[in-house]
């Protein structure tokens, strides 16, 4: 086996179809696969790709597709799609592969000059690739990762199998509720792009308002992950990848829900309700009907609710599975300064999770400091634009 090194924006268009059939044979899932990276690196430009690829003659035996980005003071190295994608791969055909390219991950971080620090989350457990990375660099860690719910199916096709009484009686209550008050609910699986891209913009705008009244502050006001998520979810539906379910009432887009096709999953990657419409759990509805059209496809084998660990998904789901992180430094000076600030946020994270009264102060401090960072945002903008 040899190892190879390729940098620059056209990495994945020279590993093409190669790459395609390494992550089909290894099974890697949507978001881990060419068309979803592509998308990444597009709205990203400030990273590096870089991949390190093993072969085998002319076979891709093994590839790590990594994105590298130089600030003043460090290298910061991170997976193709990271942040904004709920799975990553570093696939190996083989044990032989995944030894070889976990060599190959130690030898570029090695040959880095100046600080550098490595961040690989969302990896399936027990990763042997991230397994053997960690055993060979002195300071690095491998920890348990955010939960993904799944609700995998069986023989049974009927929604009312799969969900608690609860949930049935809560829906049609729902329902009932809306047209009881003249609104008769419209709900439409959308998979042609056409269709979709109409929609989008206002998927966006509830997207926003949404995470505004819960969290304050929203991954979509970035410009870049607002790019990406249009791009990825249209370049998906161009290859007949994507299912948008939405709930309107009144006339208007009352919630949403995102699902890729990969294979036989169903991979719910996004839904929002529109505040508005939370009296008539918009939510709840649009998510069963999501599922409950899942369902009905006799080659969907489970729906994945993917990363986040929600009473909603939990209450709709029979598995969960831990993804695993990597995570790495130059030095263990490095790791101190860099990673300290992570860590006194879990450790205040889980306290409020023991002490039930510390999560109202959680919450206060977590709104004042995206307010805090909207308004220097607002103020670099208008700086910005007064410069011309």
């Amino acid at each position: 086996m040899e190892t190879r090194t390729l940098t620059g924006p056209d990495v994945l268009g020279r590993l093409g179809p190669r790459l395609d059939e390494l992550h089909a044979t290894t099974g890697a899932p949507i978001t881990a696969r060419r068309t979803w990276l592509a998308a990444w690196a597009s709205c990203q430009p400030s990273y590096e790709t870089v991949a390190l690829c093993v072969e085998d003659g002319g076979s891709l035996e093994a590839a790590a597709i990594l994105a590298r980005r130089k600030t003043r003071w460090f290298s910061e190295i991170v997976a193709l799609g990271a942040g904004l994608s709920d799975q990553i791969r570093l696939s190996a055909r083989t044990p032989e592969g995944a030894s070889a390219l976990s060599l190959a991950i130690v030898s570029f971080l090695r040959e880095l000059q100046g600080p550098w620090f490595l961040t690989v989350r969302h990896l399936p457990p027990h990763d042997p690739v991230a397994a053997l990375v960690a055993a060979e660099l002195p300071c690095a860690a491998l920890e348990d990762g955010d939960a993904s719910p799944t609700l995998r199916f069986d023989a049974g096709r009927s929604l009312r199998g799969y969900v608690s009484k609860n949930h049935h009686q809560q829906v049609r209550r729902m329902l009932n509720r809306m047209r009881g008050d003249g609104l008769e609910p419209r709900i439409e699986h959308l998979r042609e792009r056409e269709a979709i891209a109409a929609v989008l913009p206002r998927a966006v705008e509830i997207c926003l308002k949404r995470d505004a009244g819960l969290r304050g502050e929203s991954l979509l006001d970035l410009g870049y992950a607002r790019d990406f998520f249009a791009r990825v979810i249209l370049e998906h539906a161009a290859r007949g990848q994507v299912e948008l379910t939405t709930l309107s009432l009144g006339g208007s887009l009352a919630a949403y829900v995102v699902c890729f096709l990969d294979g036989g999953a169903y991979r719910m990657w996004n839904c929002r309700l529109a505040p508005e419409w939370s009296r008539y759990g918009a939510g709840r509805v649009a998510n069963h009907a999501a599922l409950e059209h899942a369902l009905a496809d006799p080659h969907a084998t489970e729906f994945d609710w993917m990363r986040g660990a929600e009473p909603y998904k939990l209450s709709l789901s029979n598995h969960v599975e831990h993804a695993l992180d990597l995570r790495a430094w130059s030095s263990p000076a490095l790791r101190s300064l860099l990673d300290s600030r992570r860590r006194i946020k879990r450790l205040v994270k889980s306290a409020a999770s023991e002490h039930g009264w510390l999560q109202p102060i959680l919450d206060v401090s977590r709104r004042m400091k995206f307010a805090s960072r909207r308004g220097r945002r607002a103020v670099a903008l208008a700086l910005r634009r007064a410069r011309g």
